[in-house]
């Protein structure tokens, strides 16, 4: 990845579907340390306490505002199920993300494949191919 400070701007983005605020705490704290580690700038954080199967939450909205408007190059969840369970609705982000040129990182997984056993990866590389952009990881 390229060193410039613009690029290694991430956006921390984790989601709960318990009622216990310390589960999202405990995340973004875990987020917070790896990215350090990382040596990313964060741009920015944002939170949902919703079951994920929709794209209407409101630290998605904030997550993906900030990509849109180039705030944030990177986007780090814990798993991919942070983003969503939902296959449709991953999707509608993980298009979103790749639209934009950004990059989903995840701290606790092997994102590549989380994706394949998913069954995700290949229509994202198809459409990659289509669109004539990178793949966002």
């Amino acid at each position: 990845m390229p060193e410039n400070r613009e690029v290694r701007t991430v956006w921390l983005y984790s989601r709960s579907g318990s009622q216990s605020l310390s589960v999202l705490t405990a995340q973004m704290r875990e987020l917070l340390e790896e990215a350090e580690r990382k040596g990313y700038i964060v741009a920015g954080t944002s939170q949902d306490q919703h079951n994920g199967n929709g794209v209407h939450r409101a630290g998605l909205k904030l997550m993906m505002g900030a990509v849109r408007s180039g705030h944030a190059h990177i986007v780090m969840v814990w798993d991919l199920s942070r983003l969503s369970r939902d296959n449709s609705t991953l999707i509608r982000i993980l298009n979103f993300l790749q639209d934009h040129g950004a990059v989903l990182v995840t701290a606790d997984t092997d994102l590549r494949y989380e994706l394949s056993i998913r069954g995700v990866e290949l229509p994202l590389r198809k459409r990659a191919a289509q669109k004539g952009r990178n793949v966002p990881w």
